[in-house]
């Protein structure tokens, strides 16, 4: 058992973790998440009544739901990109509910150290990478980095824990 829950409440987030996977290196390149991630995503948590039970379907729908309007929101008011604010609530289907906050703490430190790696690539590269979009820019950061590498870690985790 991985933080109290059984093996099943993390088999979204393990089936989701090549999603992930992609979504970080193409917010990295490109600075764009493609809405086939999302898709995705909700394909998967829609295949969730086979293997959870209904309660913690429901509880991750409810969180997603709250994390959709947040995201919503901040997109409306330009604090946050379109793919940024499809993919998180997505995530969020994945994670079990009692351990979001754990997910939101790793989740604000990857936001954090990337935060301060971009800027110094930013900053000590002279002749920016061509073809990473997020090299180029000045002002924006990939998110997608964050919210890709946060769930990553959190299924490798529980992974190994699962399996040792």
């Amino acid at each position: 058992m991985m933080f109290g829950l059984e093996w099943q409440s993390w088999l979204p987030l393990w089936m989701f973790s090549p999603v992930l996977a992609a979504l970080a290196w193409t917010d990295f390149s490109r600075m764009r998440i493609p809405n086939i991630f999302s898709l995705a995503g909700i394909a998967i948590f829609l295949l969730s009544p086979l293997y959870l039970d209904m309660n913690d379907a429901l509880l991750r729908l409810v969180a997603g739901s709250i994390c959709f309007a947040i995201c919503f929101a901040l997109f409306a008011i330009g604090w946050l990109g379109g793919g940024d604010a499809k993919i998180l609530p997505v995530v969020f289907l994945m994670i079990p509910p009692s351990v979001l906050s754990t997910y939101l703490f790793v989740l604000a430190a990857a936001m954090a150290l990337g935060l301060v790696v971009m800027a110094i690539v930013r900053r000590t590269l002279h002749q920016p990478l061509s073809g990473y979009d997020s090299v180029v820019q000045k002002r924006e950061f990939p998110l997608g980095i964050a919210i890709g590498s946060s769930g990553l870690l959190l299924a490798a985790v529980t992974f190994v824990g699962a399996v040792f």
